[in-house]
C-alpha cells in the first residue's frame, strides 16, 4: 500500500474545518451587508449634481413617456 496510513485520518478533517470556516464567512458577510451602511444617496458636494427639487411637470410616476414622432417617417 502506498502513502500514509494517517491521510485518511487527517484529510477529512482538514477538509471539514476548511468547510466549517468558510461556512462561517458566508454567515458572517449575509449578517453583516455592506450596503446597509449607507443610509442615504451621496449628496451633492459627493456627485457634483444640484439637488433635484422636484418632478418635471407632466411626469407620471417613475413611467417613461413615449418618443415623439419623427417627420418624414411613417408610424
Amino acid at each position: 500500500m502506498t502513502g500514509s496510513f494517517l491521510v485518511p485520518i487527517i484529510v477529512p478533517i482538514v477538509a471539514v474545518l476548511a468547510l466549517a470556516f468558510w461556512l462561517g464567512l458566508v454567515y458572517r458577510a449575509d449578517a453583516h451587508p455592506g450596503w446597509k451602511a449607507h443610509a442615504e444617496a451621496p449628496g451633492s458636494a459627493v456627485t457634483g449634481l444640484p439637488p433635484r427639487t422636484g418632478e418635471p411637470a407632466g411626469h407620471q410616476g417613475g413611467e417613461l413617456a413615449p418618443s415623439p414622432p419623427e417627420h418624414g417617417r411613417a408610424a
